[in-house]
């Protein structure tokens, strides 16, 4: 496939706003424009601009609110935006990164729109799929990652009617149920963990599962009534003894996919091969996207189907290049998968529901 009959791709994880409002990033130059006034880690250069959003037909970005909680070694640089250590410290970071996509929107109306509504979608998507061959904004849906310092379920109405129509109860994990970083805590819902997720299905988020350990997403999709998903997340089968829990055993998995959810993978090598190390810099023909291809289809012979994988990079959200697959440069190679598909024996509407009709109909479910 060349990369005008490519299908558009929807990426179910960016973190745009903490990122930029860090002061590493501003995602409307170029990648190399980036890379150029970069001063930090050498692992950690940008793979996202605005250009090869354009190259590589990212059509739609969930663009994430987070912050680094308390018990984060980040959260010490004390940059209010990025960073919370109070209950209101949390609500004015929120509110600061959702004025972060305003202005993204409001001031470079032609690289990004905001999907608050179907309308919003229904024009970005239009732009897409009957002009390919022009440059279009790109859609920036609003998704919550980690809520542990919510001040009251009152906010949740507040969120929503800023546009975050999606959230991910947990990162680090304690409040709701266990997260990535828990230690000695039981991993099922609590009793505030199970009134969140009441409110929500009330008031119509999609459920993000990802950062919650096996048995809390297993008891999360139990419980939710509404839309889940994973925004981001791989395969615990593929990865041998993976040293955190941040990833999904084939049981959570099997329940998703009984849910009708979606379930975005990560290409970021760390996450794809146990070959690959954090440390000691590993060849990077260690890890390919063939290697990315396997987690997909890991998925899809689960389920049976092509209607749960999807893609949800995470790019630039604690790791940027050289730690992604060999093929890639940054996020406009992203296309390139379609062909490794294809190969498999993929066949172009897998390939289209792989890289935007499974997270369409996610979206088109929570839009109104």
């Amino acid at each position: 496939m060349n990369s005008m009959n490519t299908p558009f791709i929807i990426d179910a994880h960016e973190d745009l706003a903490y990122e930029s409002l860090y002061g590493k990033f501003d995602y409307t130059i170029s990648v190399a424009d980036n890379r150029k006034y970069y001063s930090g880690p050498e692992d950690f250069q940008c793979t996202i601009g605005w250009p090869e959003l354009q190259k590589g037909r990212i059509g739609i970005v969930f663009g994430t609110v987070f912050m680094s909680p308390p018990n984060d070694h980040v959260s010490t640089q004390k940059n209010r935006e990025t960073t919370y250590v109070t209950h209101d410290d949390f609500h004015a970071a929120v509110c600061a990164q959702l004025d972060f996509y305003d202005r993204l929107q409001d001031e470079h109306p032609g690289q990004f729109k905001r999907i608050l509504k179907r309308a919003d979608y229904d024009e970005v998507v239009k732009g897409w799929t009957e002009h390919p061959e022009n440059e279009n904004p790109v859609g920036l849906f609003t998704l919550m990652e980690g809520c542990e310092y919510l001040r009251s379920f009152d906010d949740l109405a507040l969120y929503y009617e800023r546009g975050i129509r999606m959230i991910g109860p947990v990162w680090a994990g304690g409040r709701w149920c266990a997260g990535t970083k828990s230690r000695d805590f039981k991993d099922a819902l609590t009793d505030d963990g199970r009134n969140l997720l009441r409110k929500m299905a009330e008031s119509g988020f999609v459920l993000d599962v990802s950062h919650m350990k096996n048995h809390s997403a297993m008891d999360a999709l139990n419980y939710y009534e509404g839309i889940a998903a994973a925004s981001h997340a791989n395969c615990n089968a593929l990865l041998g003894d993976f040293p955190i829990e941040r990833h999904f055993n084939d049981e959570t998995i099997k329940m998703l996919i009984e849910h009708d959810g979606v379930m975005g993978v990560v290409p970021f090598n760390f996450f794809l091969s146990d070959k690959w190390t954090n440390g000691p810099k590993t060849p990077r023909e260690t890890v390919t996207l063939n290697t990315l291809a396997d987690h997909i289809d890991h998925i899809c012979q689960l389920a049976g189907h092509s209607r749960t994988a999807a893609i949800g990079t995470d790019f630039d959200g604690g790791f940027g290049y050289p730690e992604i697959p060999l093929e890639m440069n940054d996020i406009s190679d992203l296309p390139k998968l379609a062909g490794v598909l294809e190969k498999r024996g993929y066949s172009p509407e897998d390939i289209e529901n792989i890289f935007h009709k499974n997270w369409q109909r996610i979206l088109e479910g929570v839009l109104k």
